[in-house]
């Protein structure tokens, strides 16, 4: 049974969540126990430490074959995808001038002949006003992707089985 890549997604995020939970009860639990006793299995809602690493480790299994199906079924916005991440970095980088150029003072002091401080103005390199013009264009440019790219995950089928998940969580 198939499901789009934007349900998938959601399911997916259960599903690393559950494994989540588990591993970090896992994580505290106690690896012994007195000799002749009984293990405790409340922190793991009635199932064993060994029952419970077993459980884990088949989330993992089913979360690495569902992640390769998603990844199969998301090839068709490989390039909206690699689109959207290279516009992020481009982004990120014209957001770090702009905020150079807010920060930087257009005006340095300098000790002059008569021991008094001369004023010298500078002048930007960069407009601001075009830098941010430019950087709002990519903003524009990597929303109207990330519209196509849901558009395509509301269409675009993963090939999984959902109910083997939705049986684990």
């Amino acid at each position: 049974m198939s499901m789009s890549i934007a349900s998938a997604f959601r399911l997916r995020n259960k599903l690393k969540e559950r494994i989540k939970r588990l591993t970090e009860t896992a994580d505290r639990a106690d690896l012994t126990k007195p000799e002749g006793t009984d293990e405790n299995v409340a922190a793991f809602d009635g199932k064993t430490f060994k029952e419970t690493v077993a459980g884990i480790s088949l989330l993992m299994t089913v979360l690495r074959d569902f992640n390769i199906a998603i990844d199969k079924a998301n090839c068709t916005n490989k390039e909206l995808l690699i689109n959207v991440e290279s516009l992020k970095a481009e982004i990120a980088f014209y957001e770090s001038i702009a905020r150079r150029i807010r920060g930087t003072s257009l005006y340095s002091y300098e000790p002059n002949a008569e021991g008094g401080r001369d004023k010298i103005r500078h002048e930007p390199i960069l407009s601001q006003k075009e830098i941010i013009a430019h950087l709002d264009s990519l903003k524009k440019k990597k929303d109207a992707i990330e519209e196509k790219l849901s558009e395509s995950n509301i269409r675009t089928l993963v090939d999984f089985d959902q109910e083997v998940i939705s049986s684990l969580l």
